[in-house]
């Protein structure tokens, strides 16, 4: 039986939805960006990697998920289990948006490898 109506927790449901979206980019993103800048195999860099990737697939598979379920079960919940939900999923989000700012700005501050191999590669000429 599916039943939506718009209470509690199918608000938090509908918002975990909506910062679904730029949370899987985010981690595309930035497993783009470990990935290419990376040249050396330390262990240290490899599981870093590898938390990254874990992070992602679970942010890519379980908050839309668990939305869905809080979207269309949430009328099950009483009143107080409901607004704890929208608690639990508030502080979810408290503690997702920084690290999507953090790397906005650092995104926005690198700077590109033609550009770095260029500035490098120039050097004044030697007048003798």
């Amino acid at each position: 039986m599916v039943n939506a109506s718009l209470n509690w927790a199918s608000i938090a449901g509908i918002f975990l939805i909506i910062i679904w979206i730029p949370a899987i980019t985010s981690g595309v993103f930035q497993i783009w960006f470990t990935l290419n800048r990376r040249a050396d195999t330390s262990p240290k860099v490899i599981l870093k990697t590898f938390f990254i990737i874990f992070l992602t697939t679970g942010r890519a598979f379980c908050i839309p998920l668990a939305g869905g379920i809080m979207f269309f079960q949430g009328w099950r919940l009483d009143p107080i289990l409901q607004f704890g939900m929208s608690l639990l999923v508030l502080g979810i989000a408290v503690e997702m948006i920084p690290s999507f700012i953090n790397d906005y700005q650092g995104w926005r501050s690198r700077i590109g490898r033609a550009s770095a191999t260029i500035l490098v590669n120039k050097q004044p000429s030697d007048k003798k």
